[in-house]
């Protein structure tokens, strides 16, 4: 009888060392979950997604050190770009909220995406996670009972979370913390209208909805879609500090950030070297990437995949196809020279923010090519009305003195052809019969076989680098390739002439002037 009670007893306190060590291991998990949103996910992955198995990733520790920071105000204006299906609104959207409220439950949430459903959708997995037993038992919060909807609920200690859609009825409604998670509709982020009325809503809006502007918080995640998508439009700002994190999925080492100079954590940085490493192999190998780049195309998988709005090096009119023209080489001497026009004061245009734009180029004969090439003499553009507009084309006449300007016979480009006629400025007009991406294709053999050419010079470098980010890149990029393709256009196809006081058969070369040297500004 001793020997059975003897052994009862050990088995008794193994059985109360067990339950010990389950409870201290509880206590450490929940001082963890309290430190880190990394375990605080991986402990709550099960309430809202119970059959799937949760795959970490390094880029998801990346992410969960900078929105600790952001709960911290080491930083209060974050942007994330991250491929899509790497878990960015789970973290951001549902973990990080959940997360949040065991530490200070009175922080109010306003979650903004494309569409309200969207916002809905991840505020209602928040809500699974704060109304669940293990949350509960850990860290008890009652929602009150009377602001506890899809669209908006409260805690008992004044804290809440609005969803909202981008472009919904956002007036009146404030929060700590901003969470924007995917601004943009990937099928409508190309449309100038679409996404100037999202760039419109945050500017006039968003902005403003802050409780304190010092330190409330705006988090934007979103995939790369335009270069004037949101993430550009915000870091086009200078008054602003907004840190950015660039997640691409296929490593590119001009594309990466600097945990440590940003919130002092280097060990959040991305760990890849080579150029091409994966982002997450067990989650998307290298089959899986290639067949979403075929799926998305060189533009999509640019934005989407790669975090950069445009194909690295360009697209449609490449970077590099553009020659340099020597500093030590005399510049050349040019039969022609002519300004080529894009007009852009209406007011359609100043919504979608265009640009007045003009190139000046010259034509001259190539020795080495045999042949005749173009080379960029001058680079001009701004947001102007139109008595500006006036004044800087005069201005160009005078101090440029080209043989021409060519200027789209459209509705903006009409009242400065007739002014420059009535000052007997030489004008050219045509009609393009074609959209400006299919232009544009259209000189891209010219521009691939090296018949371009551009002074070294920085502005010039500029201007190439607009051109290649055609047709995503910002306003500007789009205003200028329309004045490059109209210049190439002009010596390809002899769009000399469309109105009844040009001579419309007489070639160009009688009207050509003497030769002359031009030299870039």
């Amino acid at each position: 009888m001793m020997g059975n009670n003897s052994k009862q007893a050990r088995t008794a306190r193994l059985a109360e060392i067990e339950q010990l060590l389950k409870d201290n291991i509880a206590q450490l998990s929940t001082k963890q979950c309290k430190k880190s949103l990394a375990h605080f996910t991986r402990e709550a992955w099960h309430i809202i997604e119970p059959e799937t198995k949760l795959l970490w990733n390094w880029h998801m520790d990346t992410i969960c050190g900078y929105l600790e920071a952001a709960y911290n105000r080491e930083i209060t204006r974050l942007i994330i770009n991250v491929p899509p299906g790497s878990l960015k609104s789970i973290l951001v959207s549902v973990m990080f909220p959940a997360w949040v409220w065991l530490q200070d439950p009175s922080q109010k949430f306003l979650g903004v995406s494309n569409i309200q459903d969207l916002a809905i959708r991840d505020a209602t997995k928040t809500k699974r996670i704060i109304t669940d037993e293990w949350y509960q038992k850990q860290w008890p919060l009652a929602l009150q009972a009377d602001q506890s909807a899809k669209t908006n609920y409260e805690n008992e200690k004044t804290g809440f979370r609005m969803s909202l859609g981008m472009t919904g009825n956002i007036t009146g409604k404030r929060g700590d913390m901003i969470l924007i998670d995917d601004p943009h509709d990937a099928q409508t982020a190309q449309s100038d209208v679409q996404r100037t009325t999202v760039l419109n809503t945050y500017d006039g809006k968003l902005s403003t909805r802050v409780n304190h502007q010092a330190t409330s918080v705006i988090i934007l995640i979103m995939q790369r879609l335009h270069h004037m998508d949101l993430t550009g439009h915000l870091l086009s700002k200078t008054k602003t500090k907004w840190v950015h994190i660039c997640i691409p999925m296929e490593y590119e080492a001009e594309l990466t950030y600097d945990a440590g100079k940003d919130i002092g954590r280097p060990e959040l940085n991305d760990p890849r070297k080579e150029e091409g490493e994966l982002l997450f192999p067990a989650l998307f190998p290298a089959d899986a990437v290639e067949a979403l780049k075929e799926d998305l195309g060189e533009y999509g998988a640019a934005g989407q995949l790669q975090q950069r709005p445009s194909v690295k090096g360009g697209g449609i009119l490449k970077q590099h196809w553009f020659r340099i023209w020597p500093d030590d080489v005399q510049f050349p001497i040019c039969d022609h020279v002519w300004i080529s026009w894009d007009t852009a004061y209406s007011e359609k245009d100043l919504e979608t923010n265009s640009y007045s734009a003009c190139t000046q180029w010259g034509l001259f004969w190539n020795e080495d090519q045999q042949r005749d090439c173009l080379i960029l003499l001058d680079v001009w553009y701004d947001q102007v009305d139109y008595p500006s507009l006036r004044n800087m084309a005069k201005t160009l006449e005078k101090e440029k003195q080209p043989d021409c300007h060519l200027i789209e016979k459209k509705a903006s480009g009409q009242s400065l052809i007739q002014d420059l006629r009535q000052a007997r400025v030489r004008v050219k007009t045509y009609n393009p019969d074609k959209d400006k991406i299919t232009r544009a294709y259209s000189v891209q053999a010219m521009l691939e076989s090296g018949q371009v050419y551009v002074p070294d010079r920085k502005w010039a470098r500029h201007f190439t680098y607009l051109c290649s980010t055609f047709p995503t890149g910002v306003s500007e990029s789009n205003d200028l390739v329309d004045t490059f393709t109209q210049a190439c256009l002009y010596v390809k196809n002899r769009w000399y002439v469309t109105h009844p006081k040009d001579d419309e058969d007489e070639p160009v070369q009688k009207k050509f002037k003497a030769r002359r040297a031009y030299g870039a500004i």
